[in-house]
Order: C-alpha cells, then sequence, then structure tokens
C-alpha cells in the first residue's frame, strides 16, 4: 500500500544519511550564491564521490546534500560547474567574484559514479497526499463581493420612497423656536384656531305690564 511504501522510502533515507555530519548543503543556495544554474543531484554527488568523499540526502529537504568533504571542495565543485556553464564572473570583490576567481584544491570529475544515482522506485520524500496540500494562508478580513449592476438596480426599485414630511406640521415652529423657514423638512402652516363661538345673546327684558 501506499503507506507502507512511504514508510519505507523515509526509513531508507534515514538508513542512507550520514549521520556524523549534523549540517547540510542545499544547491539552490549554492547555485545563488555564484548566480549559475543548479547543477544536477546526481552529477553532484559524483563529483563529491569521485574525490573520495562519503554523500548522503539529508532528510529536511529533498536536493539537499551531507558530505564529510570540507568547504573548499564544496566551492571547487561548484567553482568547476559554474565556470562551465556559462557563469558570468562578477567583480573581484564580490562574493561570487572572489569564489570563482580562487585556485582549486581539488581536480573536480563530473563522470558517473556508481553510488550517486539513487533508486527512483523508493519514494524518499512522500508526495503531497492531494494537491496544494500544506499550511494554508491566514485567515483575514473576507472581501466584500462586487454587486452587480443589475442587481445595484433591482434593489434601487425595492427602496420605499421618503415620506413626504411636509404633511407634518413643525413642532418647534409652533413654539416658535425654528429658524429653517422654507429649508425646513416639515410644514410651517398656520396653526388652525378653533372657530370662536358665537356671542351669547342675552333674552331681551320683557316690559312690566302694570
Amino acid at each position: 500500500s501506499s503507506g507502507i511504501n512511504a514508510e519505507y522510502g523515509m526509513l531508507t533515507l534515514a538508513e542512507e544519511e550520514l549521520a556524523e555530519v549534523p549540517l547540510f548543503y542545499e544547491l539552490s543556495m549554492l547555485s545563488k550564491t555564484v548566480h549559475c544554474t543548479n547543477p544536477p543531484l546526481v552529477k553532484f554527488r559524483s563529483a563529491l564521490l569521485n574525490a573520495g568523499y562519503q554523500v548522503s540526502l539529508s532528510h529536511v529537504v529533498p536536493k539537499s546534500v551531507k558530505t564529510n568533504a570540507p568547504p573548499s571542495v564544496i566551492w571547487d565543485v561548484m567553482r568547476r560547474w559554474a565556470l562551465d556553464n556559462g557563469a558570468k564572473l562578477r567583480e573581484p570583490d564580490t562574493v561570487a567574484g572572489a569564489l570563482l576567481r580562487k585556485q582549486p584544491s581539488i581536480e573536480v570529475d563530473f563522470t558517473l559514479h556508481p553510488l550517486a544515482t539513487l533508486d527512483k522506485n523508493v519514494h524518499r520524500f512522500p508526495p503531497n497526499p492531494e494537491p496544494n496540500w500544506g499550511p494554508k494562508a491566514r485567515a483575514g478580513k473576507r472581501k466584500p463581493e462586487v454587486e452587480s449592476a443589475g442587481n445595484k438596480a433591482k434593489r434601487a426599485t425595492k427602496k420605499e420612497p421618503l415620506k413626504d414630511l411636509k404633511q407634518f406640521s413643525c413642532k418647534r415652529f409652533e413654539m416658535n423656536q425654528c429658524d429653517l423657514g422654507d429649508g425646513c423638512r416639515y410644514s410651517h402652516g398656520n396653526k388652525e384656531t378653533p372657530p370662536a363661538s358665537p356671542p351669547v345673546v342675552g333674552e331681551p327684558d320683557h316690559e312690566m305690564s302694570g
């Protein structure tokens, strides 16, 4: 099963790894330092093995190298690879320029070594269980959805029309406290006064007959 194959691959990697070597090199970082393309892993391993050193992978990074070769040999291999593959010779006062101008300490040989090739049927680094697997982006605020013109028009038609406030009298005007005049949203119409009650007409005095 896939689980057994994955476990076998990781155990194989652990068994092959040089336990006495604590650190490792990443080929991409070495290439970046001297501004050249990455050497194939099998060629890099062959160069170290042909020079008489041990080499293995690291369980941390797939394209990495653990070796008992000193750093001077590592840079000899990278120098030879960079110059053979068209790397630009940088200024002498730069790191890349100084490394590429240094005289090599060994004769680098990229001939394929029998122990440099790894069995491709053994998956030392199991593939991801699904596409885009791994840590996701940090949760953040959700961006508001862009509303289409059609939805805006529909939403506008559903709005209730504003009430005409002029049908209501202004309370402040009734108390002589509103100074907005015609700009007031409420009505400043004259306050209706109740009709005056008709005057009381007294009964006519009756003449007393004598």
